[in-house]
């Protein structure tokens, strides 16, 4: 069996090396911080005024664009969800954030910083292709319509389930399959999702510039081009839920000129790529150490 922790340490180091090659600075933000999503979606922080441990690293590392055009941060997140194979309640992220780059630098850049360690050429499938074959609606020129109704039919769901839900589902059933003993960018998703942050596809209708790199059926990678519209990203990240205090002040340094609008940026899980790495299927092993 592999060492958990020599392959966890040269995987830091590889992807630091990476990162610094491509000139991207590292910074750190805050763990516990100030927004609040509700009952159940954020574990509290016992420390001074009212704060909760955050659950990704994004906008706090967002707004570092101000003083310096590629940032990327490593650190802990935490989600009060139930422990399984795939998930933790304490876990290590990578997330990065560069100005005035492309969909297609972005999508390049996950591939370098992940290609040293898995065993698989990633292949391209795009999402609303495999909609359009299957449903005849063309997400590039026509609007969602009745696809969360039909979509909801085809996987024996409620009809009334939030279409974030069924999307989810549908991704999960019809096409991560497909990743099994592969690595599979998945590419062109619906408005709609749970990632509200990401750049409606210049020219199309309702596709996203979005990705996600699942290897041998684990979501490790995922990335966007930032949605340049203030207001159009407001308006989806409500609809999903999404929308809360760290983002709104994100906005505020984007409206005042502070922070540019258009960017890239990417999350990896670190001990998932650590799992594509090894081929050890349980997020456990890469754990820093006991739950003490």
């Amino acid at each position: 069996m592999p060492d958990p922790i020599a392959t966890k340490s040269e995987l830091l180091a590889s992807l630091r090396a990476t990162l610094r090659s491509e000139k991207f600075v590292e910074v750190v933000t805050p763990v516990a911080r100030k927004a609040n999503l509700g009952p159940g979606r954020r574990a509290p922080a016992e420390v001074a005024g009212e704060r909760y441990l955050r659950t990704m690293i994004g906008p706090a590392l967002r707004v570092n664009l101000e003083f310096h055009p590629r940032v990327y941060e490593i650190g802990p997140c935490f989600r009060p969800e139930k422990p399984d194979k795939l998930h933790a309640p304490e876990f290590t992220m990578l997330d990065l954030y560069a100005a005035h780059e492309s969909f297609d630098f972005l999508i390049a850049l996950a591939e370098r910083l992940t290609a040293p360690h898995i065993r698989y050429t990633p292949v391209r499938i795009s999402v609303a292709d495999h909609i359009r074959d299957l449903f005849g609606i063309d997400l590039r020129r026509e609007p969602l319509g009745d696809l969360p109704v039909r979509m909801a039919d085809r996987l024996r769901l409620n009809e009334q389930t939030p279409f974030k839900a069924v999307l989810g589902q549908f991704v999960e059933h019809e096409l991560e399959t497909q990743s099994t003993r592969a690595a599979v960018f998945l590419t062109d998703y619906p408005i709609g999702g749970d990632e509200p942050c990401a750049r409606l596809t210049p020219g199309a209708t309702a596709t996203l510039n979005r990705f996600e790199l699942l290897v041998d059926g684990i979501e490790v990678v995922h990335g966007y081009e930032d949605e340049v519209d203030g207001h159009a990203f407001a308006e989806r990240a409500r609809a999903v839920d999404l929308y809360d205090d760290e983002q709104a002040l994100a906005w505020e340094a984007i409206t005042a000129g502070r922070v540019p609008a258009a960017s890239v940026g990417l999350g990896i899980g670190i001990e998932r790529l650590c799992m594509a790495a090894t081929g050890i299927k349980d997020i456990g092993t890469f754990l820093q150490s006991s739950q003490f």
